[in-house]
């Protein structure tokens, strides 16, 4: 069984610095650590400084330094702002 997918975009203002398609990503919000999957419900909360960890469907994993952020989460895409 294949595993829904989550579009994840990292932006900061001077360009992208990820965007594709993603398993999981885990997050550093300012209320501790959430972990988005495929499907999850729209939100919107700022990040903390942290790691970032976006697991691809191959099972490699991403990490990006987050010093803080906006994550906006809305119809299966995950935007986080840098």
């Amino acid at each position: 069984m294949s595993q829904k997918l989550l579009k994840l975009t990292i932006a900061r203002v001077d360009g992208p610095v990820f965007d594709g398609e993603v398993v999981s990503v885990v997050v550093p919000s300012v209320t501790g650590n959430l972990e988005l999957l495929g499907d999850h419900e729209p939100l919107i909360t700022p990040l903390k400084h942290g790691i970032v960890r976006a697991k691809k469907a191959d099972g490699s994993v991403e990490t990006f330094d987050l010093e803080r952020g906006t994550l906006e989460v809305s119809r299966n895409h995950a935007t986080i702002l840098i």
